[in-house]
């Protein structure tokens, strides 16, 4: 996984400025990856759990190196070719691996609460591989121009490949290996998908921040080029010729999401004690009720005090975060000395609260899709990234990079109110009056003056 993402950041940080040489219409080449992968989409998840999770990962290895290989050289057909590949790659890259993680951590038999830990660990190892591999990109586009991050990624691509190959074990969509066929895989997540209303608003929710976030890796090297024709050439983050320094200021975007990984689970805990509810407020409740919640609490307790509202919580206010973050460069005077150094720090806040919700993304995808078609889920949810993406980065040829920023805030706002609506009408107004009735202040001190879990009685 490390070896993968120090890959995918070394393509990352230069793309933009390659196609931008070959003298090719960025925007265009940019979306048909994405175009391309909202037409696969269905298709690549039910193909996985069926094919095995293993055999998928090595072909995305082997389709990556191809794909690289053809980014060295400024021949249109063959960067077509690498786009519509990269779309394929893409919806494997987010799936496969993670599906594969989910799997074989219950196949194993570990404690279910842990699995928030690997996704927590899983985000700091890929934005820590991602600030290597930003000083990396630095250092080969240096010496060997645009295409030198592209060559490294072959490198540590082929060496994934090795390692996948030689350590992983195979695991399949089903708990019996290759009893379903592709079709039926892609027809029952069809009907989970429609059935339950809350994967469909997850997908729309994490298709939202993950759509922002694929047209933001876009639009960042443009804005941040556009700010820096007026700031002070001496300025941190700017190279000898005055232009955005990319690989220091990847780097430095990733370093900002280990921070978010690693502050994540401390900020839902602080949320799990705010939306905690002791059951003396509700004593005058039913029997029913009570029993329920007690219910509730225990089953809560067993996890690890993973709570879904906690969780839910936590993702609402990263949203909103985020989508005042993505007004900044929309309100800042392009004229300005400053107006450089500020979108710089807002984009780096921006890291910082992907980091702290991608972690309780996989939570919540743990939470409710079932495992033995989550890869079939997830790929077929990301149609609504991929098209996301494709429309936002192709509205960039009609309307300035500032007014894209503004479309990406309002879908985070989206977002956020699709999130909150996963909490019951019964939860909130509980919330609300715990918190009205400044009820959640002694709840606060209780549970950080005693264990959060009584022991049960025999």
């Amino acid at each position: 996984h490390t070896a993968i993402m120090l890959a995918d950041g070394l393509q990352g940080t230069h793309l933009y400025v390659l196609y931008e040489g070959y003298g090719y219409s960025v925007s265009s080449l940019y979306s048909l990856g994405f175009v391309a992968g909202a037409l696969s989409s269905p298709l690549i998840g039910p193909i996985v759990d069926n094919i095995g999770r293993k055999k998928a990962a090595m072909l995305y290895c082997c389709l990556e190196i191809m794909i690289n290989y053809l980014e060295l050289f400024p021949i249109f057909a063959g960067l077509i070719t690498s786009r519509i590949i990269g779309g394929i790659t893409t919806n494997l890259l987010f799936t496969v691996f993670e599906s594969w993680l989910v799997s074989e951590h219950r196949r194993r038999g570990f404690e279910e609460e842990k699995l928030e830990i690997i996704l927590r660990d899983s985000t700091i190892v890929s934005n820590s591989a991602a600030i290597v591999s930003g000083y990396l990109a630095h250092c080969l586009a240096s010496s060997f121009g645009p295409v030198g991050p592209f060559q490294g990624a072959v490198v540590l691509t082929g060496l994934a490949l090795i390692l996948v190959g030689a350590i992983w074990n195979e695991n399949y969509g089903s708990s019996s290996n290759k009893t379903t066929t592709w079709r039926s895989n892609m027809a029952g997540a069809y009907k989970t998908i429609v059935s339950d209303s809350k994967i469909l608003r997850i997908g729309l929710i994490q298709g939202l921040s993950e759509g922002s976030l694929q047209t933001f890796v876009f639009l960042w090297s443009p804005a941040l080029r556009a700010f820096a024709r007026s700031s002070p050439k001496d300025v941190i983050f700017l190279d000898g010729d005055g232009e955005p320094a990319y690989g220091l200021i990847f780097g430095a975007f990733m370093a900002c999401g280990v921070v978010g990984g690693f502050v994540e689970p401390y900020a839902r805990k602080a949320l799990t004690r705010l939306t905690t509810i002791n059951k003396h407020e509700n004593s005058d409740a039913a029997t029913v009720s009570n029993s329920k919640s007690e219910s509730e609490n225990n089953d809560s307790c067993d996890h690890g005090e993973l709570k879904p509202v906690a969780v839910d919580f936590l993702c609402t206010l990263c949203y909103l975060s985020c989508a005042c973050l993505f007004m900044t460069p929309f309100l800042l005077n392009k004229t300005s000395p400053y107006s450089f150094l500020a979108c710089v720090g807002a984009f780096l806040v921006y890291e910082l609260m992907v980091g702290l919700y991608m972690p309780c993304e996989g939570v919540i995808r743990s939470i409710y899709m079932p495992n033995e078609s989550i890869c079939s889920l997830m790929t077929m949810l990301r149609v609504i990234v991929n098209v996301a993406v494709a429309l936002g980065v192709i509205s960039t040829n009609y309307v300035p990079f500032t007014s894209a920023f503004a479309a990406l805030s309002v879908m985070m706002v989206v977002a956020a109110i699709l999130q909150i609506s996963l909490i019951s009408r019964h939860e909130l107004v509980e919330l609300f009056d715990h918190f009205t009735t400044k009820k959640w202040w002694s709840t606060v001190k209780e549970t950080s003056n005693h264990t959060p879990c009584k022991e049960k009685s025999a």
